[in-house]
């Protein structure tokens, strides 16, 4: 099918196509594999079919090398992948020394993706784990202060507990990325 063609001849029949086409699929991927929460999955996917139709219409978008579905979703990948860091930038500067942490180098594509299965699952770890370690690691607290700060018993119990906690976050990252490769 032209959709190309359609969306400029019979815009709202096409967009109505397209939506029921790939909003399902496109909400379930953007919440597996970026985390989104159902409602900012849903503006990405609205907002991504704003941006075909744009593209359509000011002529960036000519000819499909790709199908609709494929198209939409590289969009979506962009405008979650800027959520994501917009996300990161407000909600939690600190979780980047954390992020960094767990995340390896590697591609550009491959890092963006590592970062966000980070985010995702520093959220997963939930506290007194995520609290612990952006103490250590972006506070730059000692293991008294954080005892102090945390009521444990002492030192040694903060740092077993932020070992386990690390090893922790790793586990969950290693699933994430696991089961994002295996889908």
């Amino acid at each position: 099918m032209d959709w190309i063609l359609k969306v400029k001849t019979n815009e709202n029949e096409a967009l109505k196509e397209i939506y029921g086409l790939c909003r399902q699929d496109c909400l379930v991927w953007l919440q597996r594999d970026f985390g989104c929460s159902e409602d900012d999955a849903l503006d990405i996917f609205q907002m991504s079919v704003l941006i075909l139709y744009d593209n359509v219409i000011k002529g960036k978008l000519t000819t499909l090398s790709s199908n609709i579905k494929t198209y939409l979703f590289g969009i979506a990948k962009n405008k979650a992948l800027e959520y994501l860091r917009d996300k990161r930038k407000n909600a939690s500067d600190d979780i980047t020394l954390v992020v960094n942490y767990v995340v390896q180098e590697s591609q550009d594509d491959t890092v963006d993706h590592q970062i966000s299965a980070a985010i995702v699952s520093l959220d997963k770890l939930g506290d007194p784990c995520k609290s612990v370690l952006q103490l250590y690691y972006y506070h730059d607290m000692s293991m008294e202060e954080i005892t102090e700060k945390m009521g444990y018993k002492n030192a040694d119990t903060t740092k077993n507990q932020k070992y386990k906690c690390l090893k922790r976050l790793q586990s969950i990252y290693s699933e994430h990325i696991l089961k994002s490769t295996q889908d």
